[in-house]
């Protein structure tokens, strides 16, 4: 299975919105007879990866296998990611569809969108994040108090380019919430309303008519923006070829969206950071427009793991 990364809340779409990108796990599973699930990982950040059984994508393989009364999975699971993990580019819920659609795959079965969605919010919590990984584009998301997920979609254009920077700094979701008010005033509210609902209108019109201002929201940036020094003034971009900065997800990175003068644009995001004493790593993608699938791609990951197998069952 391929799974990109995703881009989360995009400045005013808190909670609701998020964007795949051109950035990937990629995860094949390889049942044999062996006990139990073995796991490897190659990619970003391994240090941060856990190789025990509560992995994400071990725990969603055999939550659908489960919920598909299949039987349980044993085997090698391979996993190789460009998914830096921790820092807002959502690569637990990559690794929740991942684990997902293996599970489903190894029922033999089928499953609705919508079904496999609802599971993912059970095991993450995020369905904006895993909306967008699944389906690819931009999509707006509806789960919370109601029976059914609900998922809007669009094409993204390639000609809008998606610049990251991802600082050193991680950012664990459970501090990021813990920042945020429990109340809000009626005109910070409307403040974000009125800029989401426009996001979504010129992007789903196909207008596409993105400006700075309109990623500015006042339900989480403030006060997120607090949790990594630099990132108040990367928020405060402006330059030409610029159409907005936001924090990606809850954080570490950020993510600028741009017509031109990308470089430029990463230099001086990472400027702020780095007068902070902070470093970063940036990145250069586009929307991923397709979402998760099957692709030939996995071909080298699977010779690597038949050999794997091979060396697993003669131990």
């Amino acid at each position: 299975m391929v799974v990109p990364a995703t881009s989360a809340n995009l400045g005013c779409a808190f909670d609701c919105g998020g964007l795949a990108l051109r950035i990937y796990l990629r995860a094949l599973f390889v049942p044999s007879a062996t006990a139990g699930l073995s796991l490897e990982y190659q990619g970003k950040t391994p240090e941060r990866f856990p190789m025990q059984s509560s992995n994400l994508i071990l725990h969603a393989l055999r939550f659908a296998a489960e919920r598909l009364d299949a039987a349980p999975p044993t085997g090698h699971v391979g996993v190789e990611s460009e998914i830096p993990i921790g820092v807002g580019l959502g690569s637990s819920a990559a690794a929740v569809i991942a684990g997902l659609l293996l599970g489903v795959q190894h029922s033999g079965k089928e499953v609705a969108p919508e079904v496999l969605l609802r599971w993912a919010e059970e095991i993450e919590g995020h369905i904006d994040n895993a909306a967008a990984a699944y389906y690819g584009g931009l999509v707006l998301a509806l789960s919370n108090n109601v029976e059914r997920v609900v998922v809007a979609k669009t094409t993204f254009p390639e000609s809008i380019r998606l610049v990251i920077v991802t600082p050193s700094i991680t950012v664990p979701t459970h501090q990021a919430r813990e920042v945020l008010p429990k109340k809000y005033d009626r005109a910070d509210v409307l403040h974000t309303l009125q800029r989401t609902s426009l996001l979504a209108a010129t992007c789903f019109s196909g207008n596409f008519e993105l400006f700075p201002e309109l990623f500015q929201d006042k339900l989480h940036q403030p006060y997120r923006q607090q949790l990594v020094p630099g990132m108040e003034q990367c928020l405060g971009l402006r330059l030409p070829g610029l159409l907005g900065v936001a924090i990606s997800g809850s954080g570490s990175s950020v993510i600028a969206f741009t017509t031109s003068e990308e470089m430029r644009v990463a230099e001086e995001l990472q400027r702020f950071f780095a007068a902070e004493g902070v470093q970063t790593e940036a990145m250069f993608t586009t929307a991923d427009n397709n979402g998760a699938g099957v692709t030939r791609e996995l071909v080298p990951l699977v010779e690597r793991l038949g050999a794997v197998l091979q060396k697993l069952e003669k131990e």
